[in-house]
């Protein structure tokens, strides 16, 4: 089974890739140069508001540092980098090595011609509960709305709309007490790492994937939603301790339904 990943080039990106790498003939892989992690200009960010700024991106930093330390590279047949995800040469890349499975993690939204070349079994990534969390900062809105078991990553099918698609699969990290709001993002991760690998794993063998149309109502989150402000919430009234009151009952329990390919 020939496998072709295009994500992001963040350290969530890339430990993804390698664990597919390692288990599979990753026969390539088109990395989209993504934004900084660094914490964006304080500029016009309110006075009260810019230590929080700072702790928020500098903390995201040294997480995925720990949680996605360099680990020994497996073998791959090509990398191809782009500025954007709708460059010719990824267009060029696909339609030359014609995968048989593709995963789609960080990149944003493939539209055509890059999304007319994908094979059936194409799977994305997506960062969040679908259909509640869908869009940008989906790892951020739980933990502001005071629901940190909504935390969780969505493996669906790939449709011209964002995190629209059938649900294949759901995972969700378990929560452990002192876990801040990055660390349940790392964790997030990890869960949806391995149950990826035992996904294609699956599909490798022939076993039957099934897929759940996405029912019920959510929001589609844009980068535009999130403001400084927000952050009062996880910081200055939770101090980054809601995992915490979560598990100690002082914020409502609620917790999600996941579509499951396995237990």
């Amino acid at each position: 089974m020939k496998v072709l990943t295009l994500t992001g080039n963040h350290p969530r990106h890339l430990w993804v890739v390698e664990q597919i790498a390692k288990s599979f003939n990753l026969a390539g892989a088109v990395l989209l140069r993504r934004e900084t992690m660094n914490a964006p200009s304080l500029t016009s960010v309110p006075s009260r508001d810019q230590k929080n700024v700072l702790r928020h991106f500098n903390d995201r930093e040294a997480r995925e540092s720990h949680y996605f330390a360099k680990v020994p590279k497996a073998p791959m047949a090509e990398v191809l980098e782009v500025a954007s995800i709708e460059d010719p040469d990824a267009v060029d890349f696909l339609r030359r090595l014609q995968p048989d499975v593709a995963l789609i993690f960080g990149t944003g939204l493939i539209k055509p011609p890059l999304y007319d070349l994908l094979p059936p079994q194409t799977i994305n990534l997506h960062l969040g509960l679908s259909p509640r969390y869908r869009g940008a900062a989906t790892l951020f809105w739980p933990f502001y709305f005071l629901e940190p078991a909504f935390s969780g990553a969505t493996l669906h099918r790939i449709v011209a709309e964002p995190d629209a698609g059938a649900i294949i699969h759901q995972s969700v990290p378990e929560l452990m007490r002192g876990d801040g709001i990055h660390d349940i993002g790392c964790k997030t991760v990890h869960a949806a790492g391995a149950d990826l690998v035992r996904l294609l794993k699956m599909i490798e063998s022939g076993q039957t994937v099934t897929a759940r149309q996405q029912r019920g109502t959510g929001k589609n989150f844009l980068s535009s939603d999130f403001r400084p402000e927000h952050l009062r919430q996880i910081y200055d009234v939770f101090e980054n301790r809601i995992v915490d009151a979560f598990l100690d009952g002082t914020i409502e329990q609620r917790r999600p339904k996941l579509v499951r390919q396995f237990d």
